[in-house]
């Protein structure tokens, strides 16, 4: 029994740290928005790879509670960090599609643009499935619950566009287009 409190205090020192990354990536959204729009994405691959920092802490702290016993302080601790995950989470889709809308509208796409585009596509739809699973209907704000049904309309969108997006004639090993 003795360590319990410890693995408790473990976990909500993962919490704070939870919440310094979410700090962190609120301060790398502005900046983001700001080089896609003058076709860079350097601040963009620092923003993915600390939102894949964040997922793996997730999974981290997840597996965590999952083994503390069911109790008020587990209660309180899985609110914390739902509360958290739904944030980033609804962030992260807010980010995603706004760079959708900037790489869209770009007159020129600068060497990257496609991968961003596909990158960001699966994003949105990975995120728009997973906020709105039931577990987080209770923590999704007016406007998350609006940026979801706007992912739904643009994945609707690229769906019938996809063959003219994608390049589609790639070879079944992924390979360059195979000559005709």
């Amino acid at each position: 029994m003795a360590r319990a409190p410890n693995h408790l205090a473990e976990i909500e020192r993962f919490l704070d740290a939870l919440d310094e990354k979410s700090i962190g990536l609120i301060e790398m959204v502005a900046s983001i928005k700001s080089d896609v729009a003058r076709s860079s994405f350097s601040n963009y691959k620092r923003f993915s790879d600390a939102g894949g920092d964040f997922d793996s802490f997730c999974i981290l702290i997840e597996y965590r509670l999952k083994r503390l016993p069911t109790g008020p302080d587990r209660q309180s601790l899985d609110a914390r960090f739902q509360s958290a995950r739904t944030a980033h989470m609804a962030r992260q889709l807010r980010t995603s599609i706004d760079l959708l809308g900037l790489v869209a509208s770009a007159t020129e796409l600068p060497l990257g643009a496609r991968d961003v585009f596909l990158r960001e596509l699966r994003s949105i739809y990975a995120l728009k499935n997973a906020l709105s699973e039931p577990s987080f209907a209770d923590g999704i704000e007016a406007g998350t619950a609006h940026d979801i049904e706007l992912a739904e309309k643009i994945l609707r969108e690229v769906i019938e566009r996809a063959p003219t997006l994608l390049e589609l004639s790639m070879g079944l090993d992924g390979g360059s287009p195979q000559p005709e």
